[in-house]
């Protein structure tokens, strides 16, 4: 009887790893672009009317991989976090609030999607520019022990993401009242 409850323990437990594994990558290879987990945001200054200038921080397991991971989890600080005040700027609040995610999750899914071969994907690199297209070096390159961290200064087109947005009917617009 004891050797019966302690099989049917480790199955329950494997089965409960193995759920878990699978969840994780799946969640991997969608990509966790609302986890603020995944990326460091810091104020650089101001930018032109209508954009944002910071560094972002973000991991991956290769340096070209972290670059396009921080691309990507630049515009989704914008929108998902916001961006935290500094001694140049205010804080910036999120674009979207939780119930606009759950809502238009597949819209999410689809315009964080990284870029394919056939085109497709990277519909979030309209709303970015790097001010920098050199590789990360030096401090703002470091090696860990699953792969790079690495930081890139970028640009986001704040007004245009906005916009783009509310053109799309995920968020409202800024005029349309309470």
């Amino acid at each position: 009887m004891k050797h019966m409850i302690h099989v049917l323990f480790l199955a329950a437990i494997s089965a409960t790893m193995f759920s878990s594994a699978a969840q994780n990558t799946k969640a991997i290879q969608k990509g966790i672009f609302k986890s603020s987990d995944s990326y460091e945001v810091q104020v650089l200054g101001v930018g032109q009317d209508g954009t944002k200038v910071f560094r972002i921080w973000s991991f991956d397991r290769t340096v070209d991989a972290a670059v396009l991971k921080a691309q990507r989890d630049a515009v989704a600080a914008c929108m998902f976090t916001g961006l935290p005040g500094s001694s140049y700027t205010n804080p910036t609040p999120a674009l979207c609030s939780a119930a606009d995610i759950d809502a238009h999750q597949d819209f999410f899914d689809t315009f964080f999607a990284y870029p394919q071969k056939d085109g497709s994907g990277g519909e979030y690199l309209r709303f970015i520019q790097r001010t920098s297209d050199e590789t990360p070096s030096g401090d703002l390159r470091i090696k860990t022990k699953s792969g790079f961290k690495v930081a890139i200064d970028v640009q986001v087109l704040y007004n245009n993401l906005r916009q783009y947005l509310e053109t799309a009917g995920i968020i409202k617009a800024l005029n349309s009242g309470f």
